[in-house]
């Protein structure tokens, strides 16, 4: 357990399986390699390949009723069949390139996204600075945090997992687009730098009845 701030930046993310997960930190080697000082490096651990659903700032003792509205709604859902059909790319705050593998918007997705926003946006609190983070966070990360339901939710929405700082190319040797994959799990997670997923908070099987969060409590 840790402890967690008064108001966390959390993000409600889909969990890519074990291959694709690998080959996120695969690609995000290939962008240190060329950029050590790229500020994300992906592992299995402490900072997870993640799709984000929805990013916001939320009081701790609000994040058990979090869960259990994430957790109906996920108890919901089966398990979604996701392509990634290229590698992407965009300008951060700072201007700098950063590289993403791009993921169809299937309507599966689209409606998870929407729920999952409308169910915790009763929740979402005042910003509380980089204290809402785990680690340093910079006024770039703050912002991005706090403009995802303006240019990031609902029709805005573009679902993608971020590889990390520099410009992968679009062909990357033993990665043949599309990549088609099947997501069963999902995850609230406490934000670090760069809004990169460093601690699950809970976690949950798609269509699983006995999917009440799982383990990985946090204390205040």
């Amino acid at each position: 357990m840790h402890e967690l701030p008064d108001t966390v930046a959390i993000d409600i993310v889909l969990l890519p399986p074990g291959p694709i997960m690998d080959m996120a930190i695969g690609a995000n080697r290939a962008l240190l390699a060329g950029n050590p000082d790229g500020g994300i490096r992906l592992d299995r651990e402490c900072c997870l390949p993640h799709i984000s659903v929805a990013m916001f700032p939320a009081r701790s003792g609000d994040i058990p009723e979090i869960t259990a509205k994430v957790g109906r709604i996920t108890r919901r859902c089966s398990s979604m069949a996701m392509t990634i059909d290229a590698v992407a790319k965009h300008r951060s705050g700072m201007g700098e390139t950063v590289s993403m593998f791009h993921i169809l918007r299937a309507e599966i997705l689209q409606l998870f996204h929407k729920a999952v926003m409308s169910a915790v946006k009763p929740y979402q609190a005042p910003s509380a600075g980089p204290a809402m983070f785990t680690g340093d966070a910079s006024t770039a990360s703050i912002d991005c945090l706090l403009r995802f339901q303006k240019t990031s939710a609902y029709e805005h929405y573009s679902p993608h997992i971020t590889l990390g700082f520099g410009d992968l190319p679009e062909i990357i040797p033993g990665i043949d687009f599309p990549v088609r994959f099947e997501t069963t799990k999902a995850a609230i997670c406490h934000l670090g730098s760069h809004c990169t997923c460093r601690r699950v908070l809970a976690e949950f099987d798609l269509g699983t009845r006995a999917s009440a969060a799982r383990g990985r409590t946090a204390r205040r």
